[in-house]
């Protein structure tokens, strides 16, 4: 099937590591595969809000930290698109993660966004509603959300 036909010509996807976003990696694969679409993996660095006391230093994270992350994303998380000879680009920015999802999205002019059913959300998950949750309600893009089991 040629990108033509689909009209899927940029993939925009999730990628945080989860069992889940690995599971979305294997579908968007083979959707890439399928359509000759290029693949944006996305990682968002959730920064977490603290207001300092006055008399304390603000919150930085951490260079070696950042630079750690990025390796994992980039070398770890992102291996199975590089395996699979899929054209990709990784993408990793600040801020909450369906926010990041979706704004790197439209302006990568995405046909489709891929995600996990769930994340690493945790408590902050329960608290705040899960990434896919909020993608779907909000995105400007169809999104495509997979579950583990995928």
């Amino acid at each position: 099937m040629a990108a033509g036909k689909t009209g899927i010509r940029r993939i925009a996807i999730g990628v945080d590591g989860s069992e889940s976003s690995a599971a979305a990696l294997k579908w968007t694969i083979r959707l890439a595969r399928a359509t000759g679409a290029q693949v944006i993996a996305v990682y968002a660095i959730d920064i977490p809000v603290y207001f300092p006391e006055p008399e304390e230093l603000p919150f930085v994270l951490d260079q070696d930290w950042r630079a750690g992350m990025k390796s994992d994303f980039e070398d770890k998380w992102c291996k199975p698109l590089k395996l699979a000879g899929v054209r990709y680009r990784t993408v990793m920015e600040d801020g909450r993660a369906a926010t990041v999802i979706a704004e790197v999205a439209e302006r990568e002019n995405a046909d489709v966004i891929v995600v996990g059913r769930r994340g690493r959300g945790g408590v902050a998950e329960l608290l705040l509603g899960s990434t896919s949750h909020e993608l779907v309600l909000h995105s400007k893009q169809p999104v495509m959300v997979v579950s583990a089991t995928a």
